[in-house]
């Protein structure tokens, strides 16, 4: 085989495929090296989130002096490029390991989402790179691509394997923040519904009232008083020395029951 000319001839048939896309950093048989832009059509599913920016893999192609009887040396690196309201590429800028230190993660090692995140834009492809790399070099020896020009099954491979891949990591974010969003929604709505008086509950919290606030002990000096005839019956009902224990509500017709179920029946409403 005439390796020279074959890769000559690949390399002619990509700059056609990609005009726009490709570059050849070496032209020189047995170095023969060039890179590729490897634009990625992202698809949203159900998704109501725009993404804000446009993910684009810079795949690198080393020929070696026996290709394509020799695999080619690849190597992948992810870009992002942000996007405008009227959808034009920005300033093209990665995200670097500062924001990623922010990201926090639950017991289960998933990511924990902000009530509200643009769950688009927060896949990045830099982690999966090396398993993507694992995978096109097994689909080499599974396809059985040596001996036949492979750069441009294997510029495809990449592109639709980033887009799968980034699919599946959205369908995953959504489904957990979905969760997240309902567990969110329970919190909120406990916080309107107390806690069901019962007569137990209610004498428990009265008895602990009355210690705090030392009522029994000021109610008891108030009945010596009176018992000792320091005060009047005007003065009595003034300071409350009548009708300071249980038994006066039930002179009066109201039961501990009646008011623990009053109470109980209460309902919270947010308006």
């Amino acid at each position: 085989m005439d390796y020279k000319e074959e890769q000559k001839q690949e390399l002619e048939v990509l700059e056609s495929i990609y005009p726009d896309e490709l570059r050849i950093l070496n032209d020189v048989y047995p170095k023969i090296r060039f890179e590729v832009d490897i634009k990625l059509e992202l698809d949203m599913g159900d998704s109501t989130s725009r993404l804000t920016k446009e993910h684009t893999i810079l795949a690198g192609f080393k020929l070696p002096e026996n290709y394509p009887d020799e695999p080619c040396v690849i190597s992948l690196e992810a870009q992002e490029v942000a996007l405008n309201d009227g959808g034009e590429e920005e300033e093209e800028e990665e995200e670097g390991d500062e924001e990623e230190d922010e990201i926090m993660y639950d017991d289960h090692g998933n990511r924990i989402l902000k009530e509200v995140e643009n769950l688009p834009d927060i896949i990045r492809f830099k982690g999966y790179l090396p398993e993507l790399t694992v995978q096109l070099e097994t689909q080499i020896e599974t396809d059985m691509l040596l001996g036949m020009q492979m750069c441009f099954a294997l510029i495809s491979s990449i592109k639709e394997n980033c887009e799968q891949w980034y699919s599946e990591q959205l369908g995953k974010l959504q489904k957990q923040h979905d969760l997240e969003a309902q567990e969110r929604e329970k919190k909120e709505q406990a916080k309107f519904h107390g806690t069901k008086v019962t007569r137990e509950s209610y004498l428990e919290w009265r008895s602990k009232f009355r210690e705090e606030l030392k009522l029994d002990e000021r109610d008891q000096v108030r009945r010596m008083k009176a018992h000792h005839g320091k005060l009047t019956g005007k003065q009595m009902f003034e300071q409350g020395v009548v009708g300071t224990g249980d038994e006066d509500m039930e002179e009066d017709g109201v039961s501990v029951d009646d008011v623990a179920e009053g109470i109980a029946k209460t309902e919270i409403v947010n308006q």
